[in-house]
């Protein structure tokens, strides 16, 4: 009869069954529990999770073993939060997930749409956690972090750029794609002809009416309103809407279209864009947070050809961890990473800097995580830091004065600018002088990620054909000088030596390879070329170039 109990009890223990009173044994016996808060039924929220679930199982079973603080060793669990901020941009989902979660979770991370973002989160600041913004891209959320730093202390982008920021990136890319039809065509004065579509979100207003405003400088934008509006979450009717109001464009017809989008509506416009008489044969260029998707091409039937700002593209290495990070993300999920993916790289700071700090104490990691820089998968990432309480520039948006960084703080993340040359008008050369408007808050504010070529740039990727296939494939940054060096160092030593005259260190500028925030004519290991063949072609055979 013993033996037959033994042999029971030994049944259950196999197959796992826990009798009453026990519990399966952790591998831990403490935990940090880390709540990720996102629109779970989006890709934006799903790509959250698996960076998350990626970066817990790098450290509770990868080579890490866990979290030391002070001698004791913490695993890692996640608690999902669904804001549904996409359907619901009122905020008013995410409050009651996060305040049914708060108590339960010692740090945050996540989020995506602003006007969301900005309700919810209050939750977490009330209750002094720490949250690592994942997704909304607006300044404003972290110009907070300045005007009431007691309130805001705790609020860290991780990603992306800033909206400002990932302005410049598109205007850089802009420059490239006239480039390349310039030097195809023999035509160095051929330049776009542009309709702008952005969603109708807080996010987008500074990128949208900063490009709108440049192309309108140049004589770029097509007629009519040059600037359409969709909502991002716009189905076929919407998008409708704005895609024939751009068909109907007449006399100034546009060959590119400009999107500024990173909702649902990314797919919409991919599906309906070639179906208008006028638009088929259109490049798209600019963000579009979809079409980073592997399945972008499988739900966007005219994803062929199309641009767009990105974080990760198959191939290619941005730093010597890219590669095994996108490796392991598609064979854990399927799928490539969108940008939202970035919660594996802060779960992994927010751990480097708990170690460093040696604490799990909020006050403690605070000035901790904001000099912290770190080298992830996507580049080298770190924060603009507090502003000195005196130090102001011009309004770069308006009338008076705002915060800007001091020339010491401006130094300490871009050491090399003293070494630096421009022309501010094409006949004269200049060294670089500090001027406190140059450096205002924003764009390079408190607890924002420091942009440039020596910290993060992003990635710009093309929908190409290989013959089998579309594949996801990085064009930007790209080496558009080959006669000039590919590296900072080099660089600038050429300019020390003051080979470079002020008429083509002007053009340089105009065409994005040299500003304060670094030389971008260099290619990350497996970028290639834009494929532009079709739509040059078109461009010559319709008479536009």
């Amino acid at each position: 009869m013993k033996r037959i109990v033994v042999l029971i009890i030994a049944s259950l223990l196999v197959i796992g069954l826990v009798l009453p009173g026990c519990e399966a044994a952790d591998d831990f016996d403490q935990y940090i529990t880390l709540g990720i808060a996102g629109p779970m039924g989006m890709a934006q929220g799903t790509h959250h999770m698996y960076g998350a679930e990626m970066a817990r199982d790098e450290i509770n079973d990868g080579g890490a073993g866990g979290v030391d603080v002070g001698g004791t060793i913490y695993g890692i669990k996640l608690v999902k939060i669904d804001t549904n901020e996409i359907l619901n941009p009122s905020g008013a989902d995410g409050v009651t997930a996060m305040s049914a979660n708060i108590d339960n979770v010692d740090f945050v991370l996540g989020g995506f749409r602003t006007e969301a973002v900005a309700v919810y989160r209050e939750v977490a600041m009330e209750a002094e956690k720490i949250f690592m913004n994942c997704g909304a891209a607006t300044g404003a959320l972290q110009f907070s972090v300045v005007t009431n730093h007691a309130d805001y202390k705790y609020w860290f982008k991780a990603t992306p750029l800033n909206e400002i920021f990932l302005g410049e990136s598109n205007t850089k890319l802009l420059s490239m794609i006239t480039a390349a039809v310039q030097m195809a065509t023999g035509n160095s004065t051929w330049h776009p002809t542009v309709a702008i579509i952005a969603e109708d979100a807080i996010w987008t207003k500074i990128s949208r009416d900063g490009l709108y405003q440049k192309l309108l400088a140049k004589g770029w934008l097509c007629s009519g309103a040059g600037l359409w509006l969709v909502n991002p979450v716009a189905a076929v009717g919407g998008m409708g809407i704005v895609l024939a109001g751009i068909n109907a464009v007449t006399p100034n017809k546009p060959n590119m279209i400009f999107t500024i989008m990173s909702g649902p509506c990314g797919v919409t416009y991919g599906d309906m864009v070639g179906t208008f008489a006028n638009l088929e044969d259109v490049l798209t260029v600019g963000i579009n947070v979809e079409a980073q998707r592997q399945e972008y091409p499988s739900v966007a039937k005219y994803a062929e050809g199309m641009i767009f700002l990105d974080s990760w593209a198959p191939g290619v290495n941005i730093t010597d961890t890219t590669a095994a990070f996108t490796s392991a993300y598609v064979t854990k999920t399927g799928e490539w990473p969108i940008y939202t993916a970035a919660t594996y790289e802060a779960i992994l700071q927010l751990v480097d800097n708990i170690e460093t700090a040696n604490s799990l104490v909020t006050d403690t990691l605070i000035p901790v995580i904001e000099a912290s820089t770190r080298v992830g998968t996507s580049g080298k990432s770190g924060y603009y830091p507090l502003w000195d309480g005196s130090t102001t520039g011009a309004n770069p948006f308006g009338a008076g004065q705002v915060p800007a960084l001091n020339q010491t703080q401006v130094l300490d993340l871009y050491p090399w600018l003293p070494d630096a040359v421009y022309s501010p008008d094409g006949i004269n050369k200049v060294a670089w002088t500090y001027n406190s408007s140059d450096w205002t808050m924003a764009p390079h504010t408190t607890h924002d990620l420091v942009y440039g070529t020596e910290w993060v740039t992003g990635v710009a990727s093309q929908w190409q054909w290989n013959g089998t296939a579309l594949v996801k494939t990085c064009i930007w940054p790209q080496v558009l000088q080959p006669a000039l060096p590919s590296d900072m160092p080099t660089w600038l030593a050429v300019l020390g030596a003051g080979v470079i005259n002020a008429t083509t260190l002007y053009s340089l500028q105009a065409a994005g390879l040299w500003d304060q925030y670094g030389w971008y004519n260099f290619a990350y290991d497996g970028t290639v070329a834009p494929d532009l063949t079709d739509w040059i072609t078109w461009l010559i055979i319709s008479g536009q170039v």
